[in-house]
């Protein structure tokens, strides 16, 4: 593609990459040269958003089902990642981190390249939301032994009474699940101890949505491509029977 036509074609909704390599000293602001951001038009208000998909296990298939399914918007991202280095500019928050291989932070800091990336990922959520956005859903998975048989969820704005039915529903769904199918238990506040991830902390658009949370899914059970998608229609079902968006 030209420099001209490339300049055109992100002047839309989509954010092309030439790299996904995140190098340290990298230039701070040029940030389409290292992920790429995609918005994907759904109903007002509700809006799902995937910030690590290329660095996180299978949330970009758990986010795709999602937007799918429920009718919602979705930002998606990838790229923003050296998996040599272990490097992350974490999009979703003005910071990038040096992660370890159970998922533990390493070193966190400031940079400008992660304040624009992370300015470009809330512009697209306030872009696909079509107005107040009601309802957020951030999708993550993680490598960390305490969490290898659980999914975390934890909620803002959400009351102890739609934290039940969103749990109970998500038992029903898994359930229903194959035999050989991995049995993972779901955490959810406030009716649950949630302490990672902390949605309020985890990501800038907790500060935008009336009601919110970040889904941590153990990466090890999402290598299988029919268990994530499984895992996701568990959520469909969860996140239907809660009816956080009423």
């Amino acid at each position: 593609m030209c420099k001209a036509s490339r300049r055109q074609f992100l002047l839309g909704s989509f954010g092309a990459a030439s790299s996904s390599r995140v190098l340290p000293g990298q230039g701070a602001t040029d940030i389409d040269t290292l992920g790429k951001f995609e918005l994907v038009p759904g109903r007002p208000g509700i809006v799902v958003g995937v910030p690590h998909g290329s660095a996180d296990a299978g949330s970009s298939d758990i986010g795709r089902v999602l937007c799918e399914r429920l009718g919602a918007g979705g930002v998606f991202v990838s790229g923003f990642w050296d998996g040599k280095t272990r490097q992350r500019i974490n999009v979703n928050r003005p910071t990038e981190q040096l992660i370890g291989q159970d998922s533990q932070v390493l070193r966190q800091w400031s940079s400008d390249r992660a304040a624009a990336a992370n300015a470009r990922y809330v512009a697209l959520v306030k872009e696909a939301a079509k107005g107040p956005l009601w309802v957020f859903y951030e999708i993550h998975s993680n490598h960390r032994v305490q969490y290898a048989g659980s999914i975390e969820v934890s909620t803002q704005g959400i009351s102890r009474g739609e934290a039940v039915r969103f749990k109970d529903a998500f038992a029903a769904a898994i359930g229903r699940l194959r035999s050989d199918a991995p049995r993972l238990a779901v955490h959810v506040s406030p009716i649950d101890r949630v302490t990672y991830p902390n949605y309020g902390n985890a990501t800038s658009i907790a500060k935008l949505s009336k009601k919110g949370c970040a889904i941590e899914h153990p990466a090890a059970a999402l290598t299988n491509r029919a268990w994530r998608l499984a895992y996701a229609g568990c959520l469909v079902a969860a996140i239907e029977s809660a009816r956080w968006d009423t």
